[in-house]
C-alpha cells in the first residue's frame, strides 16, 4: 500500500507539471468532485477519480477502513482537465464552427464536476479569499466531515505512536517527527475547518447562463455554527494532543554541536491556535461577517463573537486553568486588545464586539477560583 502512495504521488505530480505546461491554472474547487462518503468507496473513487482536476493540492485520500481504499491521489486528467484542454486545442474547419463550438464548451462552466478557481480566490492565507470551497490541502464537498473524519484518524495514530517508534530504534527522533507531524496535519484540518465561518461562495456564471447560484452566497449558518463547535472542542479546548506519556521522550537526535532541548509543547500548540486566531480574527473575516448580514448571513459578529470567547474561557471559568489554555487565553486578550486600539485596522463594529467580549470577562473572571497559577492568570487577564 505505501509502493502505490509513493506511485501514485508521482503520477499526479507529473500530471500536475504537465498541466501548467499546457496553460492550465490551478483549480482549488477540484477537491470537491465526491463526497465523504463515496471518498470511503474504493469502487467509486477508482471509477471517477479523486479530484475533478489534477491541478488541485488535495489532502491525500486515506480512507477510514483500509479495505475501502481505494485511490490516494488521481493517475489520469480530470473531467475539469479534460474539458479545458478541449477548449484550448481541439482543432476546427473554419472560424464560424470554432466560435460556436467553443461557446458550447463554454456553456457547460456552471456544471458541479467543473467549478473551478485558481490562486487568486483560494483561502490558504489567513483573511485571504472568501470561498471555503476554494481551499488547498482539503478534500470532499463537505470538508468539515473529512476533517474530521482525519482528526479522528490522527487521535488513533498517536495512541499507538510510543510503542511503534521505540521498540525498534535507537534514538526517539523518529517519534519526535512522527508527533510533530501529528500535529501540524491535525492543525492543518482545523484550519480547513475554519475557513467556514464567515464564508462566502463564489459562483462566476454569467448572466445568460442562468445558473442557480447567486453570484454571492454565504455559508449556511449550520455549517458555521458546526465549524465553530470542531474548533472549540478540537483545537482550543484541552483535547489537544496532549499526550503526556510521550513528552518525555520526543528528543530530537544530536548531531555535532546542536544542543538536545526539550519538545517545547506549548510553545508548538500556542504557535497553531494563533494561526487559527489568525482567521478567525482576521479584520477581512470580522468585516464580511457583517458584509454578508446583508445577503443570507444570519450568524452574525455579536453572536460569533460570543461563540468564540466561550470556547476559549468558559469551560474555565470555576475550574484551574491548565497551563495551555493559559497561553490561549492570554493570546487571544492581547488580540481583542490590539483590535480596540484606535489606530488599527478594524471595523467599527468589529472594536464594538471586541469591546464588549473584553468587559464581559473583566466582569466574569473571579480572580479567587482555582490554584495559584490559575489564580495569578486571572489576575494578570
Amino acid at each position: 500500500m505505501e509502493k502505490d502512495l509513493v506511485k501514485q504521488s508521482l503520477y499526479r505530480l507529473v500530471l500536475h507539471e504537465v498541466g501548467h505546461t499546457l496553460g492550465l491554472n490551478h483549480n482549488f474547487k477540484g477537491s470537491t468532485l465526491l463526497t465523504n462518503d463515496e471518498l470511503n468507496n474504493k469502487k467509486i473513487v477508482n471509477k471517477r477519480g479523486v479530484c475533478s482536476s489534477v491541478m488541485e493540492y488535495p489532502a491525500i485520500n486515506i480512507t477510514r477502513e483500509s479495505k475501502d481504499q481505494g485511490l490516494f491521489f488521481d493517475i489520469k486528467p480530470g473531467i475539469y482537465d479534460i474539458w479545458a484542454i478541449q477548449y484550448g486545442y481541439t482543432e476546427f474547419k473554419n472560424t464560424d464552427i470554432e466560435k460556436k463550438s467553443l461557446k458550447n464548451i463554454l456553456s457547460r462552466s456552471t456544471e458541479k464536476e467543473l467549478a473551478f478557481a485558481n490562486d487568486a480566490l483560494d483561502m490558504r492565507s489567513p483573511g485571504k479569499g472568501t470561498d471555503p470551497n476554494a481551499m488547498i490541502y482539503d478534500l470532499s464537498s463537505n470538508p468539515i466531515d473529512h476533517s474530521l473524519d482525519k482528526i479522528n484518524m490522527i487521535i488513533n495514530i498517536l495512541n499507538k505512536i510510543k510503542k511503534k517508534y521505540i521498540e525498534n530504534n535507537d534514538t526517539y527522533e523518529e517519534l519526535f517527527s512522527a508527533y510533530r507531524t501529528l500535529l501540524y496535519s491535525y492543525y492543518q484540518c482545523l484550519n480547513i475547518v475554519s475557513r467556514q465561518i464567515g464564508g462566502v461562495k463564489i459562483d462566476l456564471s454569467h448572466i445568460n447562463q442562468n445558473s442557480e447560484n447567486k453570484p454571492f452566497e454565504s455559508v449556511e449558518i449550520e455549517k458555521q455554527k458546526r465549524a465553530m463547535q470542531m474548533i472549540s472542542e478540537y483545537g482550543f479546548s484541552n483535547k489537544i494532543l496532549l499526550q503526556e506519556d510521550i513528552f518525555p521522550f520526543l528528543q530530537r537526535q544530536r548531531r555535532g554541536f546542536t544542543v538536545s532541548e526539550d519538545p517545547k509543547i506549548h510553545k508548538r500548540i500556542l504557535t497553531y491556535q494563533n494561526r487559527l486566531l489568525d482567521h478567525l480574527l482576521h479584520p477581512n473575516v470580522l468585516m464580511r461577517i457583517t458584509n454578508s448580514s446583508l445577503y443570507g448571513n444570519s450568524y452574525t459578529l455579536p453572536y460569533y463573537m460570543i461563540d468564540l470567547r466561550n470556547s476559549i474561557f468558559l469551560s474555565d471559568m470555576n475550574n484551574n486553568v491548565s497551563t495551555i489554555r493559559q497561553n490561549l487565553q492570554i493570546s487571544y486578550v492581547n488580540r481583542l486588545l490590539s483590535i480596540i486600539d484606535v489606530k488599527s485596522k478594524y471595523d467599527n463594529l468589529s472594536k464594538s464586539s471586541a469591546y464588549y467580549n473584553l468587559n464581559w470577562l473583566r466582569s466574569n473572571l473571579d480572580t479567587n477560583k482555582g490554584n495559584l497559577q490559575t489564580r495569578q492568570h486571572k489576575q494578570y487577564i
